[in-house]
């Protein structure tokens, strides 16, 4: 009996399957085509194995569901029903093992429910060429580790090894603050704000709703229509947006990552007149946000300064004046910093403004430090359109800005508009003075910007 298959994946999904990163992830909404996909690219992985001196393509692959019920209903389900028994080869329903086998195509596919860190041990010895993972937010990590260390390792050497090799999820969002967030959104799980380079690749569907919908023709007409109503529903489920963090809500309802960020880098405007605007947050924790307003009036927000421990000169000095002889080199500056940075200090007399003017750079107090001044400051922006652009649009390597706005920046959970204090607040409070500068500017209230600035060149600051 031949099998004849016509499989299209969609625009997110086919660019996904393209993409040879070690780890990759597949995310979106219900009922979005994610499994089907992860389906055929185990077929599709095993195909271009170079075939072994007798001529066959040979793999293996783990496919992991984080319980055994899950797994019998749903993925296995889903591969059988592609990929059917007897046709493509054949099923052991005892080891949960199924041996692809068409044309050169061997295949060894073994179906296994892991859920937690002591089934760490259930991966010894295993020698594999890929795995899976279906709705990958449920498996614990230390079995991601695991796991790493087991594929790329069948066929052996002398068998060709294997022409690739790594590891791919697919998953409904994961919630805000936990681990798989974390790792998705390239920053460190311990601190959530520094950049962590673990070299994953994501892959995000749009909304099930939108005009991009993905898989919609293989779904029953209205399907988003009649799923749950909750708010928290809709965001994960149905727009695929991550889930809101039980600690709080976040401070910036409007912010909208496939709207508000930028699909390539952004680019500062080099015409001598419009200055680099740097809102900066002080204290031993000190960030800042680097931006700019176009001639259109938008907010470009284009890079950023986090740090950890360290006084505000040596941050400017190690961190943010690098950055801005590699980005910025002649291009007017103007730090606009918390009002609080004019008091002096009492060991030596000198403000956190007086430092900054020490290091060359012209500096001004935010014109207030009310919390809902600067909250509206920025919330202005993101709610405001310009010719149908969004007013405020953030550059893709602002990674602990876009993790603040997307929640960790959130009101303490039972406390009504007060602010949780936490390692997203300096990145997200450095923006709000970025932010109240450049609609000062805009209001007319702002300081002239040819004469009072300072300009930053490679041969040094002026």
């Amino acid at each position: 009996m031949a099998l004849n298959v016509y499989y299209k994946p969609s625009k997110t999904v086919k660019d996904f399957m393209m993409d040879d990163s070690k780890m990759r992830v597949l995310m979106g909404p219900v009922g979005s085509g994610k499994s089907v996909g992860s389906c055929f690219e185990i077929i599709r992985r095993a195909s271009e194995q170079a075939p072994n001196a007798l001529g066959i393509r040979k793999t293996r692959a783990a496919v992991v569901r984080e319980t055994a019920r899950q797994l019998a209903d749903t993925t296995i389900k889903t591969f059988l029903d592609w990929f059917p028994p007897g046709v493509c080869g054949r099923y052991m329903r005892t080891t949960k093992t199924y041996f692809f086998k068409m044309a050169d195509v061997e295949c060894e596919v073994m179906f296994r429910a892991l859920d937690d860190a002591d089934d760490v041990a259930n991966l010894n010895s295993l020698e594999l060429t890929f795995a899976w993972f279906n709705e990958c937010r449920d498996i614990h990590p230390d079995i991601i580790d695991a796991m790493s260390k087991r594929v790329g390792r069948f066929p052996s050497k002398k068998d060709t090894g294997p022409t690739w090799f790594g590891m791919w999820g697919d998953t409904n969002p994961p919630t805000m603050d936990t681990w798989w967030y974390y790792q998705m959104e390239h920053l460190n799980p311990e601190d959530g704000v520094s950049e962590n380079d673990n070299g994953w690749s994501v892959y995000k569907q749009p909304s099930g709703r939108g005009v991009s919908a993905e898989n919609i023709e293989n779904l029953p007409e209205g399907y988003y229509d009649t799923q749950g109503r909750s708010d928290e529903y809709i965001r994960v489920y149905i727009d695929g947006e991550y889930g809101l963090s039980s600690a709080g809500m976040p401070v910036y309802k409007y912010f909208r990552p496939d709207y508000h960020m930028a699909k390539e880098p952004v680019s500062p405007i080099h015409n001598g007149v419009r200055p680099i605007v740097i809102g900066m947050d002080l204290g031993l924790t000190p960030a800042a946000v680097l931006g700019q307003q176009d001639p259109r009036g938008r907010a470009l927000i284009l890079d950023e300064c986090v740090s950890r421990d360290m006084g505000a000169q040596r941050f400017i000095r190690t961190m943010l004046k690098p950055l801005l002889y590699e980005r910025f080199s002649g291009m007017p500056v103007i730090v606009v910093v918390d009002p609080a940075g004019v008091q002096r200090a009492q060991t030596d007399e000198r403000s956190v403004v007086d430092i900054i003017k020490a290091e060359g750079l012209r500096v001004m107090p935010a014109r207030t430090n009310k919390v809902s001044s600067r909250v509206n400051a920025v919330d202005d922006f993101l709610m405001r359109q310009v010719d149908g652009d969004p007013a405020f649009l953030l550059d893709p390597r602002c990674r602990a800005l876009k993790a603040a706005m997307m929640g960790g920046y959130r009101y303490k959970q039972k406390q009504a508009g007060v602010i949780d204090k936490n390692d997203h607040s300096h990145i997200a409070e450095a923006l709000q003075y970025l932010m109240l500068h450049i609609s000062a500017v805009a209001d007319g209230y702002g300081v002239p910007v040819r004469r009072e600035v300072t300009q930053v060149s490679a041969a040094g600051w002026t």
